[in-house]
């Protein structure tokens, strides 16, 4: 016969939600949970819908929420819902939500929705958003990875050391000798002299996208300062926009032209300010593609492209891939100005991810980034462009847009006859880049037009020395007409070899001005050095110098 104990033993056993005592003997196997008590009252837990979420928690809410959810976590809302997810997250959301988390994500979206996915996570929207909301800039959000110091060179935290590792840029050539004379002699040394650690070029907008043979900023900034605000500055080899850039920052009516797509892409991007809810859009649309990279490599969806071939040779497949579905990604952008934006900081990248060293360089060396390389810079290039345009906005709050051409000089009406008061220019001379052949790549991947620069770029290839100098008269007699009475013009010259023999800069616009209605009443030059040891040597002991002439009608 059963004692009391055991039928109460044998009743606690076909509960469902018994409790198994562990024996003492086992006490030492088996580690047991001790759950803290809460010290929260009922009134507290009932009305507590915000909250935090720990790791592997499950929490459920039928109404309208806000919360931080921890890693490995599961989400349900049947209502309207912000919020942010962890790592390995699964979300669902039945109303309007917009949401963030990291990369190699799966989602389906059967609605309207920008988001930015976490890694293996999944995302499921079943309505569609009828209303958009402003997107908040990424560098606001008090979470936001790129709010710490990082090194430029790496993923990882910053080195130990402080010390800066200074860069070889075209704009900061070391200067040796130097001389000047006549007006403004000292002025022009002054712009042409590279002050030592100057971090001036990095000011605003000036640090987006490279361009070989660009000016120092302070050259145009020591020049352009003696004209009063509103004064008509023009560069019609503009390059990458410098001239431009500082004549907008000294509030003056800035005009360029540049036969290079290339050159008129990143002008227009350096000299473009923009209001916060211009930037959120640009920050939305750069979402929207990186959402559409992450689905579509997942999906391993084949991208047809214009000389898919001839590219592949300058990338490492993986890189290449990356690089294929983000351009398609941009160029699927409805909006015009979001779409030029993210293509001008795509090719910013473009050689940075290739095989090759520099921009200037024909020697080649297999990049050793990581795999999500070029979202993580497309990430970081394009805040970055933001946030010093937006800077730049505040510098320049009432000053006129730019104006900008894309023309041969030859058949360029540009600016009103008289109009000009300072033109600032550096003019294709023989032994100057050939900007068709360094930027190649980045024309094919963006698919811009070829022929107009193979045939009217002022290069060795299409001129010859004597050839240049008709086309130099030719258009420093448009000059002359475009310039007003009281106007003035700055020359920046090398010097060259014609035959193998030195070729003054300044000698030769000192013989050749005089004929189209130019003098020279001023000049500096610098003595620069020389890296390569067949130029050096064909220079000779004179060395290869840079000018600065200034002239007037």
């Amino acid at each position: 016969m059963k004692t009391e104990a055991e039928k109460k033993n044998e009743r606690d056993a076909a509960k469902p939600n018994s409790v198994k005592f562990i024996p003492a003997a086992d006490l030492s196997k088996t580690p047991i949970g001790v759950r803290r008590k809460s010290t929260k009252t009922p009134e507290t837990e009932a009305e507590d819908l915000k909250y935090k979420g720990g790791r592997d928690a499950k929490f459920s809410d039928s109404g309208s929420s806000n919360y931080k959810g921890g890693r490995d976590s599961k989400f349900s809302d049947s209502g309207d819902s912000k919020y942010k997810g962890g790592r390995d997250a699964k979300f669902s959301d039945s109303g309007d939500s917009k949401y963030k988390g990291g990369r190699d994500s799966k989602y389906t979206d059967s609605g309207d929705s920008k988001y930015k996915a976490g890694i293996d996570a999944k995302f499921s929207e079943e309505n569609t958003s009828t209303e958009k909301k402003f997107t908040q800039l990424p560098w606001k959000k008090q979470s936001n990875v790129w709010n710490k110091t990082e090194d430029e060179y790496t993923f990882g935290p910053p080195p130990k050391t402080n010390k800066f590792l200074k860069q070889r840029r075209s704009a900061s050539q070391k200067a040796m000798s130097s001389e000047s004379f006549g007006e403004q002699g000292k002025l022009m040394l002054d712009a042409l002299r590279i002050p030592e650690n100057s971090r001036n070029l990095y000011d605003v907008t000036h640090g987006f996208h490279p361009y070989p043979g660009r000016f120092h900023p302070d050259l145009p900034k020591i020049l352009l300062k003696q004209f009063p605000a509103g004064s008509k500055v023009f560069d019609p080899f503009m390059g990458g926009g410098t001239v431009l850039l500082e004549g907008l920052l000294w509030q003056h009516q800035v005009l360029g032209n540049d036969l290079s797509p290339v050159a008129n892409m990143v002008a227009k991007e350096r000299c473009r300010w923009i209001s916060e809810k211009n930037a959120g859009r640009v920050w939305q649309a750069f979402e929207e593609v990186s959402e559409r990279v992450k689905t579509r490599s997942f999906e391993k969806r084949s991208v047809e492209r214009r000389h898919i071939n001839w590219l592949n040779k300058f990338h490492p497949p993986y890189l290449f891939v990356e690089l294929l579905h983000w351009i398609d990604g941009i160029e699927n952008l409805r909006s015009v100005n979001e779409r030029d934006t993210l293509r001008a900081v795509f090719s910013s990248l473009i050689v940075k991810f290739s095989n090759k060293i520099s921009e200037t360089s024909d020697f080649t060396k297999p990049p050793t980034f990581p795999k999500g390389a070029v979202g993580k810079w497309m990430e970081r290039k394009t805040q970055e462009l933001l946030k010093n345009q937006l800077e730049l906005a505040k510098k320049i709050p009432k000053t006129s847009p730019a104006t900008i051409w894309n023309e041969n000089i030859s058949t360029l009406e540009g600016p009103e006859e008289n109009s000009i008061d300072c033109t600032i220019t550096s003019p294709p001379f023989p032994g100057t880049y050939d900007y068709l052949d360094l930027h190649e790549l980045r024309m094919k991947w963006l698919d811009f037009p070829t022929d107009q620069m193979s045939s009217g770029e002022i290069t060795n290839r299409n001129y010859t020395p004597r050839q240049w100098k008709q086309v130099f008269r030719e258009f420093m007699l448009k000059l002359r007409r475009w310039t007003a009475e009281e106007g003035v013009c700055y020359l920046h010259l090398g010097d060259w070899l014609e035959s193998g023999e030195r070729v003054s800069g300044l000698e030769f616009t000192q013989k050749y001005s005089d004929s189209v209605g130019w003098q020279v009443v001023g000049s500096a030059s610098v003595q620069r050095e020389i890296f390569d040891a067949n130029l050096r040597q064909a220079f000779g002991e004179s060395g290869k110098w840079e000018h600065l002439i200034m002239l007037r009608q």
